[in-house]
């Protein structure tokens, strides 16, 4: 009776997770229907060429990220043909003696916030199909301002929304970290004229300030939409900073003390008054100023930056405000604010008020609340995670127990060279976890998918133990032959991307263990081919983890890999050109991971890492290209080189970029997703991938041992782990959550339209420093 008790028990638990999932899929479905209807019934009244002004560019913001997210073709016509209707400018004055940033309406305020917050859509329009013209005003007018000794550019809080995201889009396609240095130094002015501390709210501007100016009631008047605008601004510029951006936790701060004081104050139906702590200034709802909160505090719960439990009730009163109040049966958006700067008493906001803004940031809102409904029901993720769990599940379940050398069923190359067989456990684990790390870096959640990657993270830290513990079987093959060189740098590459759930828990013991066998390592003198990176590899996990390091190995590994670099993204392995995959191998993310770790020790010698790290980040970015337009219609690559077991590692460089969310422009996030599933599917499903006991067999899409090198076993093979990268981005992140799109080579071959390919030269030097 117990046990049925337990089984019935656990049947409902599972059924009402089932229930869950059906219910938010249901809810996602039926706000997808209100994003078509909201926009279609816009863009169907309202033509598309129309100015480039604040009003009209904030409605395509939102326009942009809902054509992300479905695809739907006649969205993004629609952003670009207004686009060319303005010829890609804002204000369209050429003499910059006359330009302007003070309040003006005219072709001259071109350096006016209002006529700049066009450049973020034509950014997301550059983006998808790269041609210089696109950003070329934006670029030169932006890059003007920056040349200027002024920072006062952002005099009321509008201005952050507008032109924040404008700098952090034009970082990410430039590389020029003067936008982001730029950005900081204009919100520090911002803050020094109309942010309240006390509060962490803003004013509109500087004529609001408490006490010179007072609500009905003689308290702060806080604008909803001037506010609103803030906390949208600062989360697109969290989504686009580089995580080790020297002012990023200032934006993390204050966008995270902001969205406490914003939830504290929503008012019980869900929506912010238009004087956000005195409602009776201007009773009643409005919608812009309540969308864009509604958005920002959705995108931060599905980043990470703010705790679900905490803010789900506000996120759920906030939508079902826009949806049964602001969202009006023939789909307009009613209760918004007419276009002014301030909460007026008196002023009637009514079902019929709606206006281009408003839109906007509903559309923004809805788009962002799709993304965490439908997280759990992702089927290309899905598809990933469970291929991923089966590749590690018999790996770790096995040496978590100290049992993967007794009981993982072995296979080498038919010409294997004879060196220890127990190469292979090393191996197998080093490779594994070097592509699941990012994954199992993820916090718990609960859902399915977190049930899994908590089980594995278990399994994997009892695993990081026994491999380096003599007195366990599975202790692997540390300090005998050369090989362990190798896969040593996969351990420490395994670790440098979990350093925060693989790294940090470990015992102290088993720390020093590591750091010990990683030292001992520099007995092996590496070839001089990408084993080179190897070495570098291993020395700068040590600096990153505060061990004792040798430098030289890490210097000398980075000047000749520079030396190696032949162009347009591809290495030498060596003083002479392979045509094999060990760019995507080795060469890009070692050389990466070795270049941020120095960068994250702090580390000062005569190399430059930062400089060194961009102009590496930039020819991965190029070599990601040539990948993916290598994935054919059928969502095949071509098979050539060495090493060509390795499966899927091929793609590790475009896989790795989609996690540093630096994928290039004309690759978008939803072309690449469709591209690396299909190659999986091709390459996985119903061939004899794994053997009788479920680990990887020799082959590269199924059982084929012929194409095996002398140095190849099983445990080899699991190099092609280093696809999942990107399981490491949460499953709201839209890598996951925007629209399938073709990629290039289905463009090209169905004779639609795709981004042309070029040279790419490298543009950064890197003298010493000293």
């Amino acid at each position: 009776m117990r046990k049925l008790l337990r089984v019935t028990f656990i049947t409902i638990i599972v059924s009402m997770a089932a229930l869950n999932v059906s219910a938010a899929k249901s809810e996602a479905q039926k706000v997808r229907e209100i994003i078509d209807k909201v926009n279609n019934k816009w863009q169907s009244d309202n033509s598309p060429k129309s100015s480039s002004f604040w009003d009209n560019a904030a409605y395509h913001t939102g326009n942009m990220e809902a054509y992300m997210l479905t695809g739907n073709e006649k969205w993004r016509k629609y952003s670009e043909e207004w686009a060319n209707h303005n010829q890609w400018k804002g204000a369209k004055s050429n003499d910059k003696s006359r330009w302007r940033y003070s309040y003006g309406e005219s072709d001259e305020y071109v350096l006016f916030g209002d006529f700049q917050v066009c450049f973020q859509t034509y950014a997301d329009l550059y983006n998808l199909d790269p041609q210089d013209y696109k950003i070329a005003r934006a670029r030169e007018v932006m890059e003007y301002q920056m040349s200027t000794k002024n920072n006062d550019y952002w005099w009321w809080s509008d201005g952050l929304y507008m032109v924040m995201p404008v700098m952090t889009k034009l970082y990410k396609i430039t590389g020029n970290n003067r936008y982001l240095d730029k950005l900081y130094e204009y919100i520090i002015y911002s803050d020094s004229i109309m942010y309240d501390d006390q509060e962490g709210l803003y004013y509109r501007d500087a004529k609001y300030v408490y006490p010179k100016h007072k609500s009905l009631n003689g308290k702060k008047d806080f604008w909803s939409r001037g506010d609103g605008w803030v906390l949208a601004g600062l989360a697109k510029v969290l989504k686009d900073v580089p995580a080790d951006y020297k002012h990023r936790d200032f934006f993390i701060d204050k966008f995270q003390r902001m969205a406490k004081a914003v939830a504290a104050i929503q008012q019980p139906q869900g929506y912010w008054t238009r004087s956000m702590m005195d409602p009776e200034h201007a009773p009643g709802a409005e919608t812009s100023g309540t969308a864009f909160f509604t958005y920002g505090l959705i995108w931060g719960v599905n980043n990470g930056y703010l705790d679900r439990a905490t803010y789900m009730p506000t996120i759920q009163k906030a939508w079902a405000y826009l949806r049964d109040k602001a969202f009006q049966k023939d789909g307009s958006v009613g209760y918004v604010q007419p276009i002014g700067e301030k909460a007026i008493n008196g002023q009637v906001v009514d079902a019929r008020s709606t206006a281009n803004f408003g839109v906007g940031a509903f559309l923004l809102a809805s788009c962002e609340y799709v993304r965490m409904l439908e997280a759990q029901d992702n089927k290309d993720r899905a598809y990933w995670c469970d291929l991923a769990y089966k590749m590690a599940a018999p790996v770790l379940s096995n040496m978590a127990k100290g049992e993967l050398q007794k009981n993982m069923l072995v296979e080498t190359s038919p010409n294997w060279d004879g060196r220890d067989i127990r190469v292979t456990y090393m191996e197998a684990f080093g490779r594994l976890m070097a592509g699941i790390a990012p994954w199992l870096n993820l916090p718990d959640d609960g859902t399915e998918e977190g049930k899994k990657r908590s089980q594995l993270r278990q399994l994997a830290l009892k695993s990081y133990v026994n491999a380096v513990n003599p007195e366990s079987p599975d202790y692997l093959l540390w300090r005998k032959e050369g090989q362990p060189l190798v896969d040593a740098a996969y351990v420490a590459e395994s670790l440098i991307r979990g350093f925060d759930a693989l790294w940090l828990p470990l015992d102290e013991t088993t720390k020093k263990r590591y750091i010990e066998e990683f030292t001992l390592i520099r007995r092996i003198d590496p070839p001089y081919t990408n084993w080179l990176l190897f070495s570098s590899t291993i020395e700068s996990f040590l600096a990153k983890a505060g061990a004792p390091y040798d430098a030289y190995r890490v210097n000398s590994a980075i000047r000749k890999v520079e030396e190696w670099y032949v162009g347009d993204g591809w290495y030498a392995d060596g003083p002479s050109f392979a045509f094999d995959y060990y760019s995507s191998y080795v060469f890009h993310p070692m050389y990466l991971e070795t270049l941020q770790c120095m960068k994250d020790a702090k580390a000062y010698t005569r190399i430059d890492y930062k400089k060194y790290y961009d102009r590496a980040l930039n020819r991965a970015q190029k070599f990601s290209i040539v990948l993916e337009r290598m994935i054919s219609p059928e969502g095949t690559f071509p098979v050539f080189g060495r090493s060509i077991p390795y499966r899927m590692a091929t793609m590790q460089p475009l896989a790795l970029m989609a996690l540093y969310q630096r994928l290039p422009a004309s690759l978008p996030n939803g072309q690449v997703r469709s591209a690396l599933t299909a190659v999986m599917h091709r390459m996985f499903d119903g061939k004899e991938n794994f053997n009788e006991k479920g680990f990887l067999t020799i082959g590269f899409a199924g059982r084929q041992p012929n194409v095996a090198d002398w140095y190849t076993n099983n445990g080899s093979l699991y190099m092609t782990s280093l696809s999942f990268l990107p399981l490491g981005l949460p499953a709201t992140h839209p890598f996951w959550t925007d629209a399938a799109q073709p990629w290039t080579n289905v463009r090209a071959w169905s004779g639609k339209p795709f981004a042309k390919d070029h040279h790419w030269s490298d543009k950064i030097t890197t003298p010493d420093l000293f």
